[in-house]
């Protein structure tokens, strides 16, 4: 089970993750969870899109607040399975502040008559996700040990390029981050946008694989908080990398 994913990959690491006298992680309990915690993050998002209406001036720093508190959020939880359900739902409730106001920003940025880029990025990201699902149940994609060493391998070559064209910038400006990632008119950054959406898809089939291993392994029922945060935690992702690609497509289009 290890991967990228920190909130799976910790799983395998705790001695204290099968529930022997305890109630067992379940398939349903792991979908009910992710759905409360999607529920917490659309309306605490809808309530801080409109206080932060209410005050302008806040948009950034609570943009800030929010991504910073959803990441120690995550590591907080991968690390301590009895704090796990409460800093579950404060990352939802820090990321659904984040990626609504982001959501507006975008929108803003091209108009409010392509602020139908929101509500589109939201259907693909759904789409993606029920497609991958449907891939997985009827195992027309097979989670194998060498898919998985090859995911976690691109993962990490990822992590390094980014790495590297961060540590880059300090010294040529910021020349080299624009080139790959800034540059909506470049063929390259809409190919690299692509690759990152295409991985986020294919890593949803890994935690599927992850959420039912937990359960056949008789996991501890509180573990069940884990999978789903995780899971949370790539279609966030996904839903940003889609929301960015439709952003450089209306900004070539413009």
């Amino acid at each position: 089970m290890q991967q990228n994913n920190p909130v799976f990959s910790s799983l395998r690491k705790n001695p204290d993750a099968l529930a022997i006298e305890r109630e067992s992680a379940s398939l349903r309990g792991i979908i009910l969870k992710t759905i409360l915690l999607f529920g917490i993050a659309i309306g605490f998002g809808v309530f801080g899109l409109s206080f932060a209406n209410t005050n302008p001036g806040l948009y950034m720093g609570l943009l800030i607040t929010s991504l910073f508190t959803g990441f120690i959020s995550v590591i907080v939880a991968t690390r301590s399975v009895r704090l796990a359900p409460v800093f579950s739902i404060i990352y939802a409730l820090s990321e659904g502040l984040g990626l609504v106001l982001m959501s507006v920003i975008y929108a803003d940025q091209f108009g409010s008559a392509d602020f139908n880029i929101v509500l589109l990025a939201v259907v693909i990201t759904g789409a993606i996700f029920f497609g991958m699902l449907t891939l997985y149940a009827t195992k027309l994609i097979t989670v194998t040990r060498g898919f998985r060493r090859f995911m976690l391998s691109f993962g990490f070559s990822m992590l390094a390029v980014v790495l590297f064209v961060s540590i880059a910038s300090i010294f040529d400006g910021g020349q080299m981050a624009y080139m790959l990632f800034g540059d909506v008119n470049s063929p390259l950054v809409l190919f690299l946008t692509l690759v990152f959406i295409m991985y986020g898809a294919f890593m949803l089939t890994l935690h599927f694989d992850n959420a039912t291993n937990i359960v056949d392994q008789g996991l501890d029922k509180r573990y069940e908080w884990m999978v789903s945060l995780g899971l949370m935690v790539s279609i966030v992702y996904i839903y940003y990398q889609v929301l960015r690609l439709l952003a450089i497509i209306a900004s070539r289009r413009d």
